[in-house]
């Protein structure tokens, strides 16, 4: 799976989201080591918030998580200048982000293909609870302190997916075989786009 376009161009843009939880960071890893386009996480950009500034309580981490969504919006935009193909790995809420990535296709003309990366509620819990007790969770993000209010989240009706030209890939990623038939999908939609 290569994600380099066939004309100089023709950028892919490969969106990897959905809910906390659901999968997109490491459904976003393996595109990576298949395509062998970079991924920018926005988790990752927090965290080395955390790891500069420091981490307090959940007050402070919801302030850096804005923080990195800023931060994520400015090396998007890095990338989209320089004309490379990347992945980004984020859990978007489309009422607040489809405006700024229409534009930003209108002006770089990029290919959008959206990876929707879903779970049942009870899996969703199950995991954002789990990875916070495995330790496989920066404990900057304050999952702890947080748990009801993401169960609460999972009822707020916002829409995950983009409202950009191109497909979206729905995985759902409790099903057996779904995240490597997601991935094949995704292999034959860059041929495709390569060709």
């Amino acid at each position: 799976m290569n994600a380099e376009p066939a004309g100089p161009s023709d950028q892919v843009v490969i969106l990897v989201v959905g809910r906390p939880a659901s999968g997109k960071s490491t459904i976003s890893a393996r595109i990576s080591e298949e395509s062998g386009c970079s991924v920018i996480a926005k988790d990752a950009l927090k965290e080395i918030l955390f790891d500069t500034l420091g981490h307090d309580d959940q007050a402070w981490s919801e302030t850096l998580g804005k923080a990195s969504f800023a931060l994520l919006d400015y090396v998007i935009q890095a990338q989209l200048r320089a004309g490379a193909s990347f992945i980004v790995d984020a859990a978007y809420n489309a009422a607040f982000e489809n405006a700024k990535f229409q534009a930003w296709q209108e002006e770089y003309g990029f290919t959008a293909i959206q990876v929707h990366c879903t779970a049942s509620d009870d899996e969703l819990v199950r995991r954002f609870t789990k990875r916070q007790q495995d330790g496989h969770r920066h404990p900057g993000h304050a999952d702890d302190k947080r748990l009801e209010g993401f169960r609460a989240s999972l009822t707020d009706g916002r829409a995950e997916v983009l409202d950009l030209r191109g497909p979206v890939i729905k995985c759902d990623t409790e099903a057996v075989g779904a995240v490597d038939e997601a991935l094949a999908q995704l292999g034959r939609r860059l041929e495709v786009l390569r060709a």
